[in-house]
């Protein structure tokens, strides 16, 4: 019993060392667990510049990045696309009118070498234009009935992707405008979305999706079967990925963008507590550069650019990967329970075994109980003479 007793202790004690140390963040991954090899730095913003501000009358929608640096915009309530140089200043704009149709309401867009392409939510047709906003095709989602179009982007293949939020789906076209297939179905499964918002293709070429009303990203690889999907805690707008492969998610109610490993692991914050400058709301992100990229957040009313850092590589482990503390904590969590159990019937089956004579009535003997009490009168009544006695001397 007592050894089963310092066993209890021992593993009482132990769990609770594992309980602290994965309240302290410490975490040793599982053998055979996925993580990323090699490390990812983490980031953390630096300094910011707000870098634009919508035009009269605008708002700014979404948002990428040329190969130049210049910036791509569409503005919904304008109805046109503008394009403005790393410094902010204003290079063109295209729309409402183009050639002889009109933008309806631009959404998504996306730059692919020499070609610009723009989701025309309000007709639901896809623009592709050349630099100097010329219309080369119009691409009609009409006949696959989408509802609500949102983000667009374009792989290294030049085939084209557009969010169909409404319809919980991801449409994909050839460089040509011909339907190709849909990638997802509606639900919270891996593979599922519930109002997928926006898209990035990352440098492996997998291909990431903010599933907006499910509060998660979704990973798929280059051959587009989903690989990953973890819960960021918000509903995102926007996602970016950088040259590292590291993808970049806005918290727009917290004015913060949070950075995640390929695989969900946290790689840092960006605004929030720790770094007020964000001035914006972001809905939007883009990343240009690779080395030491900047980060475009597209507010409603602006645009910022925050200047990156790396930071040393937090220990990285997948999102739904486990902590191997933590399966430990919770198998020395059972035992002990286990072993309570044992003992406790351990002691119940030693009780019964020697129970019975204890279980008998105690009977007083009566002769004995008269003859103690006899005893007890006769010691009195000789103290009492004894001391009457001394009182007549």
């Amino acid at each position: 019993m007592a050894r089963t007793r310092q066993l209890v202790g021992l593993l009482t004690l132990l769990a609770l060392i594992g309980i602290v140390l994965g309240i302290m963040g410490v975490q040793v991954p599982l053998p055979g667990a996925s993580s990323d090899q090699p490390a990812l730095p983490g980031v953390k913003g630096r300094a910011a510049t707000t870098l634009l501000r919508a035009p009269q009358g605008g708002e700014l929608a979404f948002l990428t990045v040329e190969p130049t640096g210049n910036l791509f915009v569409s503005d919904a309530k304008r109805n046109s696309v503008l394009r403005y140089n790393p410094a902010g200043q204003l290079l063109s704009e295209w729309g409402p009118q183009l050639g002889s149709t009109q933008l309806g309401e631009p959404a998504g867009v996306a730059v692919a070498g020499d070609s610009y392409y723009v989701v025309d939510r309000g007709m639901q047709r896809i623009f592709r234009l050349d630099s100097t906003g010329q219309v080369q095709a119009v691409f009609s989602l009409q006949p696959l009935g989408p509802y609500g179009l949102n983000g667009l982007a374009v792989d290294a293949a030049g085939n084209i992707y557009a969010a169909d939020t409404g319809r919980n789906r991801i449409l994909m076209f050839s460089p040509s405008g011909q339907y190709l297939k849909q990638i997802g179905h509606g639900g919270s499964d891996l593979g599922g979305f519930t109002q997928p918002m926006m898209l990035a293709f990352a440098p492996d070429g997998g291909l990431l999706v903010t599933d907006w009303e499910n509060g998660r990203i979704e990973r798929f690889n280059s051959a587009l079967d989903a690989t990953d999907a973890w819960s960021i805690g918000f509903r995102a707008f926007g996602v970016a990925v950088d040259g590292m492969g590291r993808v970049y998610a806005p918290d727009t109610d917290h004015r913060r963008v949070e950075v995640y490993s390929p695989q969900g692991a946290s790689l840092g914050e960006i605004g929030g507590p720790d770094e007020p400058f964000v001035s914006t709301s972001p809905k939007q992100v883009a990343i240009a550069g690779s080395a030491l990229p900047s980060l475009y957040l597209l507010g409603s009313d602006q645009i910022q650019r925050i200047d990156l850092d790396n930071t040393p590589p937090p220990p990285q482990q997948s999102g739904s990967g486990s902590d191997l503390l933590s399966v430990l904590a919770i198998g020395l969590i059972v035992a002990v329970l286990v072993l309570a159990v044992l003992s406790r019937r351990r002691r119940r089956r030693g009780l019964a075994s020697v129970g019975a004579p204890f279980e008998r009535p105690v009977e007083l003997q009566a002769v004995d109980g008269a003859q103690r009490q006899q005893q007890q009168s006769q010691s009195d009544q000789d103290l009492l003479i004894a001391n009457q006695s001394e009182r007549k001397q």
